[in-house]
């Protein structure tokens, strides 16, 4: 699978709730960079942890990705997210993604939204 591809099926993986789908992505010393993570988890078991963690707060999650781009083994991906929070209440962002792949596995997955529209 290239850059692009898991991308998109991260982005999938989000909208059906499965932290495995995500996890099983990364290398061993892969980082999800995520400005809600109080750390930034570090290899497949504690992004499977920090997944499963989102997912048990959030329903009707979408990940609409736009502009997609892709050099090599770095894939750059711009798109929204939308939910609704376990009390009814809507949370959509817009956000920007850059993934990086080593060996078909990510070393490194960044998000990048504005938080303070969270608060």
């Amino acid at each position: 699978m290239n850059a692009e591809e898991t991308m998109r099926a991260l982005a999938a993986a989000w909208e059906t709730g499965d932290p495995d789908a995500i996890a099983d992505r990364y290398a061993p010393d892969g980082v999800y960079e995520g400005p809600l993570f109080p750390s930034f988890p570090v290899g497949p078991e504690a992004v499977r942890a920090a997944c499963a963690e989102a997912f048990a707060e959030i329903t009707d999650v979408e990940v609409p990705l736009r502009n997609v781009a892709m050099t090599g083994d770095v894939c750059l991906a711009e798109g929204s997210f939308r939910c609704t929070d376990l009390e009814g209440n809507r949370t959509d962002f817009e956000l920007v993604m850059v993934l990086v792949l080593k060996d078909g596995l990510i070393t490194r997955f960044t998000e990048y939204f504005d938080t303070a529209k969270l608060a």
